[in-house]
């Protein structure tokens, strides 16, 4: 078995597996349910999830990760130059720290 990659959420995860069984590609999880628990700092024997690929299918696995990561950054950075918030919302939120000290963020603030 080789190591290929640990993720580092579980959407990632889930993601990388759903490509490699879509190719076909044998993997194996390691503290694929264990490090669900979060207990404490990333420790890459303990509850760090790492996916291991035959050494055979090392070489097609690491391109589709590459391709998977290098089309998340394209759009994390696509997302991240656009705010999420008009300046008039941003002008209210920070009125309204000031003034009352708290803020409703902005949406449905009551829902039926």
């Amino acid at each position: 078995m080789h190591k290929l990659y640990s993720p580092e959420t579980e959407l990632d995860l889930a993601f990388i597996k759903s490509l490699l069984e879509s190719e076909g590609i044998p993997y194996f999880v390691h503290n694929d349910h264990y490090g669900s628990l979060n207990l404490g700092p990333k420790i890459d024997l303990l509850n760090a999830k790492t996916i291991f690929v035959n050494k055979i299918d090392a070489k097609n696995a690491k391109e589709i990760i590459d391709n998977y990561l290098s089309n998340q950054n394209i759009e994390q950075n696509e997302s991240n130059s656009k705010s999420a918030y008009s300046w008039t919302t941003k002008i209210r939120i920070i009125i309204e720290s000031l003034l009352f000290t708290w803020f409703i963020p902005p949406g449905r603030r009551w829902r039926k």
